[in-house]
């Protein structure tokens, strides 16, 4: 802990400052946060300029209540624009890339075409370049910093992770109480309960990841704080949805370790079971006494969820979005214009689906295009990590409640991305075996070269046990 602070140093006075301009001269974060980042590459400190990403798009999503953070949610562009121009003039010391892009290039290229259709063609196009810059600059500056440091990487990444979060505790104490609690559950940073549960739910599945591929890499004690860490914000949120997918992925990972096969059968029965039983869950809820935990009232009225997505698929039909969509933002645009008839009818927000929101952006075309290249890319992954499936199905169902997978600047869908980064890239998720095959080419190499050698050749990739 104590070598993660004094590593990370900078970066967390950095945040720090970052939190004071926001306070006191919100309109010179424009400025502040991309001279951060060319300072932190200054110094190469590429995992630092990756933590600050990752708290940027988190103070991106807070409340608009808090007024001073609303100027996060457009000076986070300006961070991901200098992280895209770094990576572009550092290409060459980044080989071999990842390949994680090129499978989601069709889709890319693909989004382009909708933008015609779009009621705001400059936003829809501002927001398909920053979707196809996440997917370019996440998993190579993630890949790039475990070159650097090996495993340290993670398990700074993973410490910096729980950091931020228990950090939310002290929110309190200097601000209002209303913008940490709504309706006695806890959403810190977040814009609300959900979003700080979807941010614990993907990080308790990168961690997952983490020890399975390199179960040295924390303590049986230190796993423990972790999980406990992460499970105590997830039931303080109190969010159905990121419950139940936290528990299929616990369940599902257990299966899909031993058989994908089997792990694909329970998956099946478990859906037909959650059909099942979500017909009488209020009853069931009530019975076992978790009617309030669950708001068990939300469920009976459908949260205002099942109303958006006739109301969303009713307007894709009507718009003639059907087929190609209109452009990244068009939901949020047909749905702002129809904002006070939704409030009306008691729903608040977007579509809260994943699917009809790529429908609505980039039509059946579009939907069918990306998870092609999802299926691909967990395929792929499966091969070196069967628990992989039990990522996806699990995600599957988690972005069936939110529309978090269609965006590119929010805290959820970078976590999802450095998941996909460890568990396809063949230097991380097969990182015993590189050790092992650069090892033998040292020997073979002659000249001498013995475990000293060796060593300095791969840094700090092997942890000692503890």
């Amino acid at each position: 802990m104590l070598q993660f602070f004094r590593q990370h140093s900078q970066v967390l006075v950095m945040i720090l400052l970052w939190a004071a301009t926001t306070y006191f001269a919100s309109p010179l974060l424009y400025l502040v946060l991309p001279a951060s980042v060319l300072l932190l590459r200054s110094r190469d400190l590429w995992p630092d300029m990756l933590f600050g990403f990752i708290i940027t798009l988190v103070w991106s999503d807070m409340t608009p209540d808090n007024f001073p953070f609303r100027v996060v949610k457009t000076a986070k562009f300006a961070y991901i624009i200098v992280l895209a121009l770094i990576f572009f003039m550092e290409t060459a010391r980044m080989q071999p890339l990842s390949s994680i892009f090129k499978v989601f290039l069709p889709f890319f290229v693909l989004s382009f075409i909708p933008i015609v259709a779009s009621g705001e063609p400059l936003i829809s196009i501002q927001k398909t370049i920053s979707y196809a810059l996440l997917y370019i600059v996440v998993p190579n500056y993630v890949l790039y910093s475990f070159r650097r440091q090996g495993w340290v990487f993670f398990r700074h990444l993973v410490i910096f992770i729980l950091v931020l979060l228990l950090s939310q505790l002290a929110m309190p104490y200097y601000t209002h109480h209303v913008w940490v609690y709504v309706s006695g559950r806890i959403r810190g940073y977040f814009g609300n309960p959900n979003g700080l549960a979807i941010f614990c739910y993907l990080n308790l599945m990168l961690f997952t990841a983490l020890i399975k591929i390199n179960k040295g890499l924390f303590s049986f004690m230190e796993k423990v704080f972790a999980y406990s860490v992460l499970v105590y914000f997830l039931i303080s949120c109190g969010s159905r949805t990121s419950l139940t997918a936290s528990f299929m992925f616990v369940l599902f990972y257990q299966f899909f370790s031993i058989s994908p096969f089997i792990g694909f059968i329970l998956f099946l029965a478990f859906g037909f079971g959650v059909e099942l039983i979500s017909a009488n869950l209020a009853a069931v809820l009530t019975a076992v006494g978790l009617k309030d935990y669950f708001r068990v009232e939300t469920i009976e009225a459908g949260s205002g969820r099942y109303f958006a997505w006739n109301f969303a698929w009713q307007k894709i039909n009507e718009g003639g979005y059907f087929l190609l969509g209109g452009g990244f933002g068009n939901d949020e645009y047909i749905m702002r214009q129809n904002y006070p008839y939704l409030r009306s009818m008691g729903h608040h927000g977007g579509v809260h689906n994943s699917y009809l929101t790529m429908w609505f952006n980039t039509g059946i075309v579009g939907v069918l295009v990306f998870f092609r290249s999802y299926f691909l890319i967990f395929l792929k992954a499966n091969k070196r990590a069967p628990f992989a499936f039990a990522i996806m199905f699990s995600s599957m169902f988690s972005v069936m409640y939110e529309s978090w997978l269609t965006g590119s600047l929010n805290p959820f869908t970078i976590i999802l991305l450095i998941i996909i980064t460890v568990i396809t890239e063949d230097e991380i998720v097969m990182w015993r075996e590189k050790a092992e095959e650069r090892r033998l080419e040292m020997e073979e190499g002659g000249a001498g070269a013995g475990d000293e050698a060796v060593e300095q050749v791969v840094p700090q990739l092997i942890l000692p046990a503890r």
